[in-house]
């Protein structure tokens, strides 16, 4: 046998030997080699081609639309149960405010008597803000013709109905306390100093954040003084177009000056970005009152394109077979 042949052989046995390591070593889920393969970045998947946002045909009469219903309506709840048992494990006390201008659409008449027996199982008050603006002029309460968010006047509205329950719990204080906080405790870019803003509808207005990102004129303390009364929501309860002491918070901090208001609410958010806001940042708030906000389309919202547009982790959103299947019939 000739000196080439055998460099041959030898270096195919080595080479053969070598891949039999790797493979064992790629099984291992310890080893050094599967956590280095495991922690090449992954491309995030493109849904830029998924446009539409559907609300009312969600509701439409079809098979279709109640099977995906039905998934929604399911992963508000998953959201939803999670936050009630949370909140109340803190000892805080947990109020649910119901509000829209359009009560008599499908979709909100809809998701009201569903989260209304969500609310009821779980012996939360829910609080209908309807009546209080069904029978107002929408010009008088909101910023209509150019934008259907409240004014001035329709946030003085609910800011009084809200101070009933603020008066009902007054005693309320969480059980909960954190000595390892994280420095910032909202979603807003912090220490904002009457920054103007107007929507694109030239309706400007300032907003004012704390250091610790929530649009809140102050800071607050490592340790709790008073009563915390914590607000979450969407742009319902986030107020634009009105300077923060116009908001419902603001006036609702004026009535309230031996308490403290945090507004934590921010454009388009849904339950699940409730639920991931107070695990990661509002539970160190250590609120003694909740006061939790939603809309008509919110079971709507669960849908995969609202998500991919509002969502706090958008990079985690990603549709099930069954909402694909249903996009294809938007088209």
């Amino acid at each position: 046998m000739n000196s080439t042949l055998v460099k041959i052989i030898v270096a195919l046995v080595i080479l053969g030997g070598l891949g039999y390591f790797l493979y064992n070593k790629s099984q291992d889920k310890n080893s050094s080699l599967n956590k280095a393969i495991n922690t090449i970045p992954v491309t995030a998947q493109d849904y830029s081609e998924y446009t539409i946002v559907p609300e009312d045909e969600l509701y439409a009469e079809s098979a279709e639309a109640n099977s995906i219903l039905a998934e929604l309506k399911l992963r508000f709840k998953t959201n939803f149960d999670s936050l009630a048992i949370d909140a109340k494990a803190a000892g805080a006390k947990l109020v649910f405010c119901w509000l829209t201008t359009e009560p008599y659409k499908k979709m909100n008449s809809n998701s009201k008597e569903f989260i209304k027996q969500l609310c009821s199982e779980k012996g939360i008050d829910f609080v209908d803000f309807v009546p209080l603006i069904i029978n107002k002029k929408t010009e008088e309460i909101t910023f209509m013709p150019k934008d259907g968010h409240f004014n001035k006047a329709g946030a003085k509205i609910l800011a009084d109905k809200m101070a009933e329950y603020v008066k009902k719990y007054s005693e309320v204080r969480s059980t909960k306390t954190y000595s390892d906080k994280p420095t910032i405790l909202g979603d807003l870019d912090p220490n904002q100093k009457d920054n103007i803003l107007d929507g694109g509808k030239n309706l400007p207005y300032k907003v004012t954040t704390n250091s610790q990102g929530l649009r809140m004129n102050y800071d607050l303390e490592a340790i709790k003084a008073k009563q915390r009364i914590l607000i979450m929501g969407d742009s319902g309860f986030y107020f634009p177009f009105l300077d923060n002491d116009q908001t419902g918070t603001g006036q609702l901090q004026a009535m309230f000056p031996d308490k403290e208001i945090l507004n934590a609410a921010n454009w388009g958010y849904a339950i699940d970005d409730y639920w991931s806001q107070w695990k990661e940042r509002l539970k160190f708030t250590e609120p003694d009152v909740v006061f939790l906000q939603a809309s008509g389309e919110d079971i709507a919202n669960q849908f995969f394109t609202h998500r991919l547009k509002f969502s706090r982790h958008k990079d985690m959103i990603k549709p099930t077979e069954s909402e694909k299947r249903f996009y294809s019939t938007l088209k």
